[in-house]
């Protein structure tokens, strides 16, 4: 039996994948959630799996108001601002900066993250020497930080470039991002200054694909998130942006980076 308290730090884009971490792991737990204005959209997701949760204000939790179960298996889920990607070296100082202020109050963390145009590149190597609290992130079997969210459902960075060149000139789509599609294009770097250009979002970012010969969006099934959704979103997506629509081939997807985290992530834990 696990005993100890288990942060999951996470990217609103990668939330599928913890979702199935916690559905997958048939031991007892408690869930805390960080009520915060990045939970819209996860929240649905908890209550349509059937997932209990304990809702704490984020603020409590972190003045150390609120108290969590010193016994058996706890879960704090934290999501961050998908906003932060619109910077990636904010991205990685304000990451920085939250694990400090949880250090040596969880006994381990998941960070549901990648790469993130390279905002969290040390962040591992960062951990270990300014923490006290382990630290662990999306890897492929090879020990390599994923780059992005598109490398968590193919098992690693190294299929990632092998999707690349088998299907180039291609916009990808998860579940999440689909289904978030406002928020992700809104979180995205290319979008800054763009007032400048006269351009609406939109505008600009067909204006850029046509510009790289985008002619396809790529559908990634990965079975989490909203599946319920999930196709008409991809299609409102390519209508948007006058592209087509492909699916990748079921082979191709993989849980392995999910199964990884979040097993290194419990073994953090006392047994």
């Amino acid at each position: 039996m696990t005993n100890g308290t288990l942060a999951m730090i996470a990217c609103p884009i990668l939330e599928d994948e913890m979702i199935y971490s916690i559905l997958n792991d048939p031991e007892d737990k408690r869930i805390y959630l960080l009520r915060n204005k990045n939970t819209s959209t996860l929240v649905p997701k908890l209550e349509h799996h059937n997932i209990d949760y304990i809702d704490i204000d984020e603020k409590d939790f972190l003045k150390g108001t609120v108290r969590i179960a010193d016994d058996g298996y706890s879960i704090v889920i934290w999501m961050m601002d998908l906003g932060l990607h619109s910077d990636p070296k904010h991205l990685g100082d304000a990451i920085k900066d939250e694990l400090a202020r949880i250090d040596g109050r969880v006994d381990g963390v998941a960070l549901y993250y990648g790469l993130c145009g390279n905002g969290l590149l040390g962040i591992i190597d960062w951990c270990k020497e300014s923490l006290k609290t382990p630290v662990t992130i999306f890897k492929g079997s090879d020990g390599k930080i994923c780059d992005d969210c598109i490398c968590v459902p193919l098992g690693g960075s190294d299929n990632y470039l092998k999707l690349v060149r088998r299907y180039p000139g291609v916009m990808y789509l998860t579940p999440a991002m689909a289904c978030s599609q406002d928020d992700f294009l809104s979180s995205q770097e290319m979008f800054q200054g763009i007032e400048m250009t006269g351009m609406t979002r939109d505008e600009y970012m067909k204006f850029m694909l046509d510009l790289a010969d985008y002619k396809y969006a790529l559908k990634i099934d990965t079975g989490m998130g909203d599946q319920e959704h999930f196709q008409e979103e991809c299609e409102r997506f390519v209508k948007r942006f006058d592209l087509q629509l492909k699916k990748l081939e079921p082979e191709w997807i993989s849980t392995e980076t999910a199964d990884r985290i979040y097993s290194e992530a419990k073994s953090f834990l006392k047994d």
